[in-house]
């Protein structure tokens, strides 16, 4: 880890079966910058956010209940995967 501060984007998954994941676009030196590259991401994309200080999250966006049902959605899909379906042109 080069910088203390991380920036986590939700990016949901692309497909029913697929699964959702945290992306890293952003590390900051400074904690004010990290928030407020956080923020501008969340204004512009309305994604939900977490920034991260060694592995503490110091603040949602747009809040913390929104970051819980992202973390229980993850635990449900690392729980119960999904297997893989044959496409109907496969069979």
């Amino acid at each position: 880890m080069t910088h203390p501060y991380s920036i986590y984007v939700w990016q949901p998954s692309l497909s029913p079966t697929g699964e959702g994941r945290w992306i890293e676009p952003v590390q900051a030196y400074t904690q004010e910058y990290a928030l407020y590259v956080a923020g501008l991401i969340h204004n512009d994309t309305r994604s939900v956010i977490k920034v991260v200080r060694y592995g503490l999250t110091i603040q949602w966006y747009p809040d913390a209940h929104a970051v819980e049902l992202v973390e229980k959605q993850i635990a449900r899909q690392r729980e119960h995967p999904r297997e893989p379906r044959t496409p109907v042109w496969a069979e």
